[in-house]
């Protein structure tokens, strides 16, 4: 597989909130490497991961605020939990 399959891939199935183990048995990586150059964050792959990973919290978030402006609680309290986490990383 190629660098540029490989790491649309580990973006795909990052985005789908799978670990890297089973990232690494989907796409044969080594998993110690993989996790090292997640740590690390500035391989291809690890952006991949991260940008994956990423994408879906937002729609997860996106549609949090949506039923929090609408009046579920529950999403009241994530939004709340949210902006406090944001403050806190101001």
């Amino acid at each position: 597989m190629e660098e540029a399959e490989l790491t649309q891939k580990v973006e795909q199935y990052a985005s789908l909130f799978l670990t890297p183990d089973e990232i690494c048995l989907l796409c044969d990586l080594d998993p110690v490497q993989l996790r090292r150059e997640i740590r690390l964050g500035r391989s291809p792959l690890a952006r991949a991961y991260q940008k994956g990973k990423l994408s879906s919290m937002l729609e997860i978030r996106r549609l949090t605020v949506e039923f929090a402006k609408k009046g579920s609680p529950q999403a009241e309290i994530l939004c709340k939990e949210y902006i406090e986490k944001m403050e806190s990383n101001e």
